[in-house]
């Protein structure tokens, strides 16, 4: 059994009054013990709900304090080693009306003892006296320091313990477990006496076989299952407070990859213990987000807006959507409009974001600024890392928050004359932060630089990509910068959403004539899907045909116009061609024409639909990406996750993702060329 006082018998003295502790402002009480030889003081091992016990030393002739003391300490130390544990007694420990009855219990079969003098005081002889724990030992050295010696021991001196190995061998044994009751022994003295008794003699018994403890001594912090039981900090060592701001987030809004990332890496990052939050503009009336009465005043280029905040909670993220007039009914056309509208958007929307962990609670509650890093997305929110800077940071606010301005396509920069630097709201000193040299422009306002050079870490969505932008071919002008801030860039590839993009659970392979499959289902089930999209899209129903899907915006970059010089050589072979998607009215038109002169062979969906580019993903044999640059792609992931052959050009993000088709080692997921040309 534990014990912590000496090695010969002792008395037991026990005075009562009542304190009250601030965790439960319920009356605890503070133990006054006597012993005979061994002369120390501390917690007992036996007290409940934190009380504290006195070791008061009493003389007896021949006996060694201080060596008792170490022998006492040494067992202790060999009782916590053996950390026997059994449950069976755990709710004796926990259950302080059931610990109670059972002190009462073992009282009753100690001898009855004279208390009105200490001659009726008998002694039976012992080596060593046993201390059975019952609560969590709470109080620490300093508060073992303090306690006083009893009066009614007279000028007996004490004995200290020191503060070493109070520390080693009382204070660090925090959370005490008793093991199976097989390991109670009748040998074994009873817990202390209930309050009907003030002194009782207690029998010492052998220690030799100290390994069969019926206590453990487990420190707190190790206790895997407390641990476990305990929810991850808001903003602790590995734990952050993240909010991702963003023009667009899927499934509310959405033209292209960026709306799937900002609808996906949230939840992957707060199912990695984060609280996480995403802010983006409210296009349009949704129905989960509900106003939370939040307003708040900016001013963007001399005009006073008001901007209300909508939030819901999914997945484990916090969605925020700032409701203004100026986003209001543009979910068509995000980033549609004449450039100084969408420069005045852009500034509403980035002063308000950074602004968000202030004012905005969450569960009734604010991020704050500790632990806090903003995670932006391409040139729309590139001024946050700015106002952070220039807002705050320089003048003593937010020292503890971060920035990441990620690369989605550098391409887009927020470029203008000079004049524009007005509409920012920031002193003139700023000025310098926006300034970029065109060979062919001359000198231009670029909101995507002023991010570059503010933001404290620089992410691009491939390895490949990240290596493009450092060239003069694929900075698009801000290579120069890109080099310069080299120490704090780095590539990342993105990830897919495997609960939204997944045959086996796609829902909208669930109705006319779709199917989900999986891997061990691959061949009927494509099969299935690729009969049901050539059926809803009137194609002729052929299995024997490859069918070819496109998906992506209709731009240059994203080389549709390489679809269609290639158009006049596909269609003299045995194939069937899809295309989706929205962008240039050029070639807008351009996809009319390819479906009115093969209207057997092709088939061209101007717009976005959801539900349509998953039936293609699934329904087509390739899928086709001639891209002039991809700074990551997320649609040839989402091929090869549905069993569909990526055919893509090796650039940026497809060369990561896409490994070629080997014959020789049966490996490889895909085909990729070099050279984005219709040869």
């Amino acid at each position: 059994m534990a014990s912590i006082g000496c090695s010969s018998t002792f008395i037991i003295e026990r005075k009562s009054r009542h304190v009250f502790t601030s965790s439960t402002l319920s009356p605890t009480k503070i133990e006054n013990l006597a012993v005979f030889s061994g002369s120390t003081r501390g917690v007992s091992l036996f007290c409940n709900r934190g009380q504290l016990w006195r070791f008061k030393p009493v003389r007896i002739a021949g006996d060694d304090p201080e060596g008792s003391l170490q022998f006492t300490i040494k067992k202790s130390k060999k009782i916590a080693e053996t950390r026997k544990l059994v449950s069976s007694l755990k709710s004796n420990i926990t259950d302080l009306d059931e610990n109670e009855a059972f002190h009462e219990q073992r009282d009753k079969s100690l001898p009855d003892v004279d208390l009105t003098s200490s001659s009726s005081i008998s002694t039976v002889e012992g080596k060593n006296g046993s201390i059975l724990s019952s609560s969590h030992v709470t109080s620490t050295v300093k508060d073992i320091s303090e306690i006083q010696p009893s009066d009614e021991a007279g000028d007996e001196p004490e004995v200290h313990l020191s503060s070493e190995k109070a520390s080693s061998d009382l204070g660090s044994t925090k959370l005490l477990k008793t093991t199976d009751s097989k390991a109670f022994k009748s040998d074994m003295l009873p817990s202390f006496p209930s309050s009907s008794s003030d002194a009782v003699l207690l029998t010492s018994v052998e220690n030799e076989n100290l390994t069969k403890t019926s206590l453990e001594m487990v420190g707190e912090v190790h206790d895997p299952a407390v641990e476990s039981t305990k929810p991850p900090p808001l903003a602790g060592a590995n734990v952050m407070n993240i909010i991702l701001v963003a023009a667009e987030c899927a499934p509310w809004s959405k033209t292209g990859g960026l709306g799937d990332v900002a609808g996906s890496l949230p939840k992957a990052l707060a199912r990695r213990g984060h609280r996480v939050m995403v802010v983006a503009p409210r296009y349009a009336e949704y129905v989960e987000p509900r106003d939370i009465g939040v307003r708040k005043m900016y001013k963007v280029d001399g005009q006073d807006m008001e901007v209300s905040y909508f939030h819901t909670y999914i997945d484990g993220v916090d969605f925020i959507f700032m409701d203004t007039p100026m986003f209001r009914h543009m979910q068509y056309n995000i980033y549609g409009g004449k450039r100084e509208d969408i420069l005045k958007r852009m500034v509403l929307f980035c002063k308000a974001a950074v602004e968000v962990p202030w004012y905005v609670p969450c569960g009734g509650v604010c991020y704050g600024d500790g632990n806090l890093v903003f995670i932006a997305n391409d040139w729309h929110t590139a001024l946050l890392p700015v106002y952070l800077k220039a807002n705050y940071r320089d003048n003593g606010l937010m020292s503890f928050t971060r920035s990441i301005l990620v690369i989605h396509n550098i391409a887009y920069q927020g470029r203008g004359p000079m004049e524009d630097f007005c509409s920012v709201g920031l002193p003139d000193h700023y000025k310098d932060l926006f300034k970029l040299y065109d060979p062919v422009g001359g000198e231009h306002f670029n909101i995507f630089a002023a991010g570059l050079k503010t933001a404290d870490r620089v992410v691009t969505v491939s390895h490949g990509y990240a290596w493009e932008i450092r060239t003069l071919e694929g900075g698009w002008g801000l290579h120069g910068i890109i080099n310069e801030c080299d120490w704090k860039l780095q590539g990342i590839v993105n990830g897919i959403d495997m609960e939204d993009w997944n045959p086996q659970h796609d829902v909208h392979l669930q109705s006319d004539g779709y199917t989900n499959y999986s891997i061990e289902t691959l061949q009927p089930g494509k099969a299935q899907c690729k009969a049901a999209l050539q059926k809803e899209l009137g194609l002729p129903v052929r299995e024997d045909v490859p069918l070819i899907g496109f998906i992506g915006r209709l731009d240059h970059q994203k080389g549709v116009d390489i679809i269609a010089e290639a158009i006049p050589w596909m269609m003299d072979q045995d194939l069937q061609l899809v295309l989706l998607g929205t962008g240039r009215q050029d070639l807008e038109e351009l996809l009319r024409q390819f479906e009115d002169q093969h209207h057997d062979k092709v088939r061209g969906w101007v717009g976005f639909s959801v539900q349509t580019a998953h039936r293609i993903t699934a329904g087509a044999d390739i899928l086709l990406m001639p891209s002039r640059f991809e700074p990551c792609g997320l649609n040839q992931l989402y091929a090869m996750c549905y069993g569909t052959i990526p055919v893509v050009h090796a650039v940026g993000g497809l060369r990561d993702t896409v490994q070629p088709f080997n014959p020789f080692e049966e490996s490889g997921f895909g085909w990729t060329f070099d050279s984005a040309d219709a040869k």
